[in-house]
């Protein structure tokens, strides 16, 4: 099972930022595998709004955003009291923003791989949770 945080799915549909290919082919593998998604409902807010930033589109962006939200297999895990409060844990523990240490609780809480671009994830919460870049994903998927 994964989650996979917003500047995974904004680096894929950015073809412009490095690492944009490797992103879009992983969340393709990931689909094609029929792996199992859990993501917060954070995420649905947080690439609409940094793709309508960049494309300066609200229809394109949220346009993107239900495709997201039709992927197959997917569990949405909305910003309840527990999950907020194991993510303020998180937060503080590994010195995360707090949208970042979300992401993380619902990994964790799911027993999950957070699959992250942001570097601070990657170095910060290898010991509380896995994360893992979408590279390493690919390279170790099996199917």
């Amino acid at each position: 099972m994964f989650t996979i945080d917003a500047s995974v799915h904004i680096n894929a549909l950015n073809p412009r930022e490095a690492g944009s290919a490797e992103s879009q082919l992983c969340l393709q593998r990931l689909v094609a595998t029929r792996q199992p998604f859990v993501s917060p409902t954070l995420l649905l807010v947080e690439v609409a709004a940094a793709i309508a930033r960049v494309l300066d589109d609200a229809d394109v962006a949220l346009e993107l955003t239900r495709g997201i939200q039709a992927l197959p297999r997917q569990l949405w895990v909305p910003l309840n009291d527990e999950v907020a409060e194991m993510a303020a844990r998180l937060g503080a523990q590994a010195r995360l923003r707090g949208a970042d240490a979300v992401y993380a609780a619902v990994a964790r809480r799911h027993g999950a791989i957070l699959i992250a671009r942001d570097q601070q994830q990657l170095e910060r919460l290898s010991a509380l949770v896995r994360v893992m870049t979408p590279e390493e994903v690919l390279a170790n998927l099996v199917g």
